[in-house]
């Protein structure tokens, strides 16, 4: 982690970009589970009408309660299509505001990902200028050029992605649990059981994706390294008559490095497949044990609060998912700003200045 806080240090000044993204985040979390937590009123408002009055909650700490209840007024005070007009306009507006300021953090973070982006591969190269010419004859070309290019990239979007990730997921993960456990506590009990099996196996191929990143990483350097030496000495490869062997050099490289790219698609085209498969059997199950609950009445939960229910628990395992992959990608950036800070710790060689 000491390596990820000094590859943060590129950002500075954070606090110009983490505020507002902290704030935006918040509302976004905030109204975001709100747009789910409206289904209940609506489908209650539409399909499960009761003219037995509710109690009001003692506080929005019970939202779906609370929303239920007004939705109830709104039907008294209005009529079932004014309640209708009512929640429609207050979904709009809630909508409205979770994506502007989805869009607010969203750029937030993208001018921070640019001016880390700008002090990163400005310090690496500036750096790189100034050592002594005995180091360049000493390290490949195609090393130096893929640190600068591709691994300064990696680096940026890692750090910067991770710092996204680590902040808002955890929030909305928190927002739609707490949000579950108002809805049904013993429903959301037997749910957090068998998240950690979906979990566990989506894990298991984002580890595997990651050794094999972290080896494409490194056989296309060395590949880049064999093409440049190539070009490079190209009239001496000809003089010993050396073609063929560069040539076989080459393309065995080019060959190894197309097969774990090769196995990296197949195993990035499954995840999706896999990830949905194992969210259709968790809602089935959830569905199958929240649906006798509400039919045998052995719980408070309605009707139109388990549909509400099924909509936010769908939502929780992709907070899940993108923090799992956010570990995944501190190592792999971790990895990469090493290579990247191993420039910028090059010591320069210090040339006197001639004298006038």
């Amino acid at each position: 982690m000491k390596t990820y806080f000094r590859l943060l240090s590129f950002a500075k000044p954070i606090e110009k970009f983490a505020v507002p993204y902290i704030i935006s985040t918040i509302i976004t979390v905030v109204f975001s589970t709100l747009n789910l937590a409206l289904l209940a009123p609506l489908l209650r408002t539409l399909f499960f009408q009761s003219k037995q009055p509710l109690a009001k909650p003692d506080s929005w700490g019970h939202v779906i309660d609370m929303l239920n209840y007004y939705s109830q007024q709104a039907t008294i005070a209005y009529g079932p299509l004014g309640a209708l007009k009512f929640v429609c306009i207050i979904i709009i507006i809630s909508v409205f505001i979770s994506n502007l300021f989805r869009y607010f953090a969203q750029r937030t973070m993208e001018n921070l990902r640019i001016h880390t982006l700008l002090n990163l591969r400005k310090a690496v190269f500036n750096n790189v200028m100034d050592l002594h010419m005995g180091y360049f004859s000493n390290e490949r070309k195609g090393d130096i050029i893929s640190k600068i290019a591709s691994d300064v990239q990696v680096v940026q979007f890692s750090v910067t992605g991770t710092l996204q990730v680590v902040f808002k997921e955890p929030l909305q993960l928190i927002a739609y649990v707490i949000t579950l456990f108002s809805l049904s506590l013993r429903l959301t009990l037997f749910s957090l059981l068998i998240i950690p099996v979906a979990a566990f196996i989506i894990s298991r191929i984002v580890k595997r994706l990651k050794s094999q990143a972290k080896a494409s990483h490194e056989t296309y350097g060395v590949m880049i390294s064999y093409l440049d030496e190539a070009l490079s000495g190209m009239k001496i490869i000809k003089a010993f008559n050396a073609t063929t062997y560069i040539k076989n050099r080459f393309d065995d490289q080019n060959k190894t490095y197309s097969r774990i790219i090769r196995s990296m698609a197949k195993r990035q085209q499954s995840a999706s497949p896999v990830s949905e498969f194992l969210g259709v059997l968790m809602v089935a199950g959830i569905v199958l044990y929240g649906g006798s609950l509400v039919l045998n009445h052995q719980s408070s939960l309605t009707a139109e609060n388990f549909i509400a229910y099924i909509a936010i628990f769908s939502q929780v395992m992709r907070p899940a998912k993108s923090l799992s992959d956010a570990f995944s990608n501190i190592h792999s950036g971790i990895a990469a700003g090493e290579r990247v800070l191993d420039l910028i710790d090059e010591k320069p060689q210090i040339v006197d200045a001639p004298d006038p």
